[in-house]
């Protein structure tokens, strides 16, 4: 019997500022050409310009923005016969976080801000107050899962 094999597990270190893996893990999503400092200046700009606008922890404003976008449920193609289903299924957690963090770095992209911090304190503003294009991007997805129910049966 042949055993599948396995990814090596990755070792993710917390942030120096903030001690967070996942800051750490958005640090690395945000990353160009391996130029990791200038992807910690622009989130560390974000984060501090949140703690001078609300006064509150900007690590539990970034972790609350991330669990308002972390999404549920999914669908996936799935081919049946001749046909191709879209079967809603569950997200397991360590999915829903990498959607929730690319989800929000495409939509910070998206935005037309001046500097890649203003648009990521704006789009972190916007989803922990369950509002922007992170959040509608979760919520399309929801309703997508939703509206295909009826192929649930076909879930592997």
């Amino acid at each position: 019997m042949s055993r599948k094999k396995q990814a090596p597990k990755r070792i993710f270190y917390p942030d120096t500022k903030y001690s967070s893996l996942v800051l750490a893990k958005f640090i690395n999503f945000v990353m160009y050409d391996g130029k990791k400092t200038t992807s910690e200046k622009i989130i560390y700009d974000a984060l501090e310009k949140i703690r001078n606008k609300t006064k509150d922890d900007p690590i539990k404003i970034f972790n609350e923005a991330i669990a308002n976008i972390r999404p549920n449920l999914e669908v996936r193609s799935r081919r049946v016969g001749g046909a191709t289903y879209q079967v809603p299924q569950e997200v397991k957690a360590k999915r829903s976080q990498t959607l929730a963090l690319r989800w929000l770095l495409e939509a910070t992209r998206k935005r037309k801000n001046k500097s890649m911090s203003d648009k990521l304190f704006s789009e972190l503003m916007d989803a922990s107050q369950k509002k922007g294009a992170a959040m509608k991007k979760r919520e399309n997805t929801h309703r997508m899962a939703e509206s295909n129910k009826a192929f649930a049966h076909y879930r592997w």
